[in-house]
């Protein structure tokens, strides 16, 4: 997703020092940024462990799209938090797992396998 810059997550495993890594997380949030996970159908945020939207938040994301501000404003809200229409959770070790991300590729019909990794 460019809209939401070059760095969001970070697998804690290629850290200056690193930490120890967990099989089926995306890593954790980096330090410039922002991370809830939403109801997306009432915009409630949700506790750790429940799926539901990831919106982001920082200097990294984009300003909005070129020319079209009922684009960005359909993307980025008041607050300036982006929604990016991807659903996953945050554990309780602060790491995002990316089964889900995986689950809705894998149901495209042009597509056999797909693996997202840390």
């Amino acid at each position: 997703m460019i809209e939401a810059g070059p760095v969001l997550s970070m697998c804690l495993g290629f850290a200056k020092q690193p930490f120890p890594t967990k099989s089926g997380s995306c890593g954790t949030v980096v330090r410039n940024a922002e991370l809830k996970v939403i109801d997306p159908e009432i915009g409630a945020s949700l506790p750790h462990n429940q799926p539901g939207e990831i919106c982001i938040r920082g200097p990294q994301i984009m300003k909005g799209y070129l020319n079209d501000p009922e684009a960005t404003a359909a993307s980025i809200d008041v607050e300036g938090w982006l929604h990016t229409g991807d659903i996953g959770y945050v554990d309780d070790d602060d790491e995002v797992p990316p089964a889900e991300i995986e689950a809705l590729l894998l149901s495209h019909p042009s597509i056999a396998d797909a693996a997202v990794v840390p």
